[in-house]
């Protein structure tokens, strides 16, 4: 029997870059945010009768790769590393992907994290005595999959992979999100940085621990000046966000979807600017 797996997006409420390092990655802090999209994902997982161990996967999109290419494979085989799984098995993973590709969600760590935390259960490991190795094998799978096994609201700093979990963080009004059918490479967006090695920036995002209005405004994403340049699309989506009335409109990871966030009061204009995107048929979607 197949199990459901339902694996969440996030938005990143602040995303600044505090300078590069010496081994070629960014410094940033950012607040990871869990929304309610998600992909679907049906696993299975049998003892093999043959002495090798076998992924197979599918998914419902054509452009995924079902290849060791895909971070599920890439989780599946790391975990077998990590732990010495020596016994052999078939596994079998279908992705439902809801959440938009090269979108800035983090759809692809999150499947990854979802399958990880999967075979945590499946082969009974214990987390408090692997928590440090767990974690080492998230991040060496993407800077983001450690969040993505806590799933919950965190500041995040060095590459995105030490979190710190807040727990008083929790945003009640809407999360409208929409994305122009645009993919983004979170390669190129980096590329274009081109920043020194030393410090550009001190962090400002490690004081807040709640969402109010009052400190709206340090949520700023520095990819916004690499992005808009060269994809007016988004800029024009914020400006018009900003018009319909939201507090926040910005532009998640490194694009290419943004959200705008109303209070429950606004939901109307919320529900307004769903209908216009819908209309352009770009992919919308609204967390409450």
């Amino acid at each position: 029997m197949k199990t459901k797996l339902q694996s969440f997006a996030k938005i990143n409420l602040g995303l600044r870059i505090l300078g590069k390092r010496e081994d070629g990655y960014h410094n940033l802090e950012t607040i990871f945010y869990p929304v309610k999209l998600h992909d679907d994902i049906y696993i299975h997982i049998e003892p093999s009768d043959k002495n090798l161990n076998t992924v197979i996967l599918k998914s419902n999109k054509s452009f995924i790769p079902l290849n060791k290419d895909n971070l599920c494979y890439k989780a599946v085989e790391k975990f077998f590393i990590y732990f010495r799984i020596k016994e052999f098995y078939k596994i079998e993973i279908e992705l439902i992907k809801n959440i938009p590709v090269g979108g800035g969600l983090g759809g692809g760590s999150s499947n990854a994290a979802s399958v990880l935390r999967h075979l945590i259960r499946y082969f009974n490991l214990n987390i408090e005595n692997n928590r440090e190795k767990l974690m080492e094998l998230a991040l060496s799978l993407g800077s983001d999959v450690p969040f993505f096994l806590v799933m919950k609201p965190c500041y995040a700093t060095g590459r995105g992979e030490k979190i710190k979990i807040l727990k008083s963080f929790l945003i009640k009004d809407l999360i409208l999100i929409v994305n122009p059918n645009l993919h983004i490479s979170t390669k190129w967006a980096f590329e274009k940085l081109k920043l020194p090695s030393e410090p550009i920036s001190k962090p400002v995002l490690n004081t807040v621990d709640s969402f109010n209005q009052k400190n709206i405004g340090v949520f700023i994403n520095d990819f916004e000046s690499i992005v808009f340049p060269k994809y007016e699309i988004l800029k024009k989506i914020k400006d018009e966000l900003y018009a319909s009335g939201c507090s926040l409109a910005s532009l998640s990871g490194s694009g290419a979807t943004m959200y705008a966030i109303y209070e429950n009061k606004q939901r109307k204009e919320m529900l307004k600017m769903f209908d216009y995107y819908k209309e352009q048929k770009y992919f919308t979607y609204i967390s409450d």
